[in-house]
């Protein structure tokens, strides 16, 4: 079935253009949640719990966690070489700044964009902050964090898995699973989405504590639940959806391994649930003087309340399915060993989800990772109101987890003998290897031609004047998919020249010309 499914979706993948192919594998994950929902109502002939039991957690080895590292690693080696691209330059050009100058005001107001203060994130430019002081402006080191980041994230899901009391086989795959998932290039290879990275890795670690505490009752755990929490939310805003998933967990029954103390002894704790995330809220409100976040031009209101049947359509269908299949398809449109990787990734998917031997255990676990990729998707439903080919994939590296998990749940209810569990777990990661190196290539070429943009502004300008005014013509929104000069542009050129801020850039999308400017035309080919 599973040849079949291949040969189908490569044909249909080969024959048609960048847009058909990603309505095509829209229109697949639809299918895949649909079934796996289907999949998971109980049968009245069904009894016991098949197909998936639990396990004590200290019954489980490191070695699929280290596979998972490994791969982690290997799959996102090639990005340390890579270039600042877009908003890295924006950021570069706060955290230069003494901690007084560039971190305070983070911490005390939030991040300014010209008109009013629209984030609280100062932990995630704090990272930067003291990622600047080890590597200046040396891209590769940013890029090593950056991974490091990755496989702490890495590590949490294996954890978390392992504190739901799932077998090591699936504890392995999903970690592995999550390593290679192509959705979270972005978030890992771009270096602006330092925050999107840092709440996701805290905030999942969070997960970890949380679900040991649920496991043990130890108040230690619960305190390190709700200390990684803050920290997450100081990080980015999306991280707010943990206490969500916190209350999740109460889905997913408790195994046999679990001790479950006195109420009384739980209670005090788990009002630390409830009065963290309202106390982190309310000094959000305080802070930034409301909910912050992008406005409408037009009327100021923040976009993260403006919540219609184009953000519920995109919250229920396009970012699952761009979590599911996270593939650039303008970047090569005709690499057929990457077109061959996806449509045999699909097949097994789909496979696994009408194949699937269900039970009590892994039904709960499957709705737990269903409502974990939506609820994800919600703090910025936003951007999911129209296809964006994954020019927002950062905003799904956290329910890309949730997936991770789902097929590995799904893996662990389609084959009991842990073997063949590994096999196609590994079989399944290398063809999401492959899909993720494809998309890495995108991001190579928007910093190659980043890198070009510079040494052609130097050679063309080597001494800019004083207090120069440049109207640059042909710079690109975007690259191959990949965000390039959608903003940055000043603070490249000013870092270009060892950040002289006398030097101010204008482009041909400005309503107003200087007639003092000096015209560079950067259009390719002239």
């Amino acid at each position: 079935m599973t040849v079949l499914l291949s040969a189908l979706l490569c044909s249909l993948g080969l024959t048609g253009d960048p847009v058909r192919r990603f309505n095509l594998f829209q229109n697949i994950s639809v299918y895949f949640f649909v079934l796996t929902l289907l999949r998971q109502l109980p049968r009245p002939n069904q009894v016991g719990d098949v197909g998936l039991k639990s396990v004590a957690p200290e019954s489980k080895g490191p070695v699929g966690l280290l596979v998972a590292l490994a791969a982690g690693t290997l799959a996102y080696a090639a990005t340390v070489p890579l270039y600042f691209i877009c908003d890295d330059f924006d950021h570069l050009s706060v955290i230069r700044h003494p901690f007084m100058t560039a971190i305070w005001p983070q911490v005390t107001k939030g991040q300014f964009n010209g008109i009013t203060y629209i984030f609280y994130r100062p932990l995630g430019f704090a990272s930067l902050f003291l990622d600047y002081r080890l590597w200046h402006n040396w891209a590769p080191g940013y890029h090593l964090t950056n991974i490091l980041l990755h496989l702490l994230c890495v590590a949490a899901v294996f954890f978390f898995c392992k504190e739901l009391g799932l077998r090591n086989e699936i504890c392995a795959a999903a970690s592995l699973v999550f390593s290679v998932l192509p959705v979270n290039v972005q978030a890992i290879t771009w270096i602006a989405c330092r925050f999107d990275q840092l709440a996701t890795t805290l905030g999942m670690w969070s997960m970890v504590f949380a679900a040991r505490f649920r496991r043990t009752g130890q108040v230690g755990s619960c305190g390190m639940a709700i200390l990684l929490f803050v920290l997450a939310v100081l990080s980015k805003e999306s991280a707010y959806i943990v206490p969500v998933l916190w209350l999740a967990l109460e889905l997913i029954p408790r195994n046999q391994h679990a001790l479950r103390p006195p109420f009384a002894k739980r209670f005090v704790p788990l009002l630390g649930y409830i009065a963290a995330p309202m106390l982190m809220l309310l000094h959000r409100f305080y802070t930034l003087g409301g909910i912050g976040g992008y406005r409408i031009d037009q009327t100021g209101t923040p976009l993260a309340m403006r919540f219609g049947m184009a953000s519920l359509i995109g919250v229920l269908v396009r970012a699952p399915g761009e979590t599911l299949f996270g593939y650039n398809w303008i970047i090569h449109p005709d690499d057929r060993t990457f077109i061959l990787a996806a449509g045999a990734t699909a097949a097994v998917f789909l496979t696994l989800c009408l194949l699937a031997k269900t039970s009590f255990i892994s039904r709960r676990i499957t709705w737990f990772c269903l409502i974990w990729v939506i609820v994800a998707a919600m703090p910025a439903h936003f951007y999911f109101r129209t296809p964006d080919w994954l020019f927002y994939s950062r905003a799904l590296q956290f329910g890309s987890i949730g997936i991770a998990v789902l097929v590995a749940v799904l893996l662990g209810q389609m084959f009991s003998n842990p073997r063949i569990c590994r096999s196609w777990a590994f079989a399944i990661s290398l063809f999401l290897f492959v899909a993720l190196q494809h998309n890495v290539s995108a991001w190579r070429s928007a910093a190659q031609l980043s890198r070009s943009l510079l040494v052609r502004m130097d050679r063309l300008q080597p001494t800019p004047p004083p207090n120069v005014t440049y109207y640059i013509r042909g710079i690109r929104d975007a690259v191959d998919g990949v965000p390039f000069f959608t903003v940055g542009l000043e603070s490249a050129i000013q870092f270009n020249y060892s950040w002289r801020t006398d030097i101010h850039v204008n482009t041909e999308k400005s309503s107003q010309i200087d007639p003092n400017a000096i015209v560079i035309d950067m259009t390719p080919g002239q």
